[in-house]
């Protein structure tokens, strides 16, 4: 199951949750290096496309 695939799967509240979760970890208090925090800057993205493909869809 892609990542993709996953976020599909997720409920809107858990989308949330795991975007906020990506966000703390792109801060300064948990940053790691510069390609940890891409990563999760572009999972937050991914989670917020999703949130709003499923708004538009309603």
């Amino acid at each position: 199951m892609s990542r993709s695939d996953n976020l599909a799967v997720m409920t809107t509240t858990g989308l949330r949750d795991e975007r906020e979760a990506c966000l703390l970890l792109t801060t300064d208090n948990y940053a790691g290096s510069e390609s940890v925090i891409e990563f999760y800057a572009d999972l937050a993205d991914r989670i917020s496309d999703e949130i709003d493909s499923r708004s538009a869809r309603h």
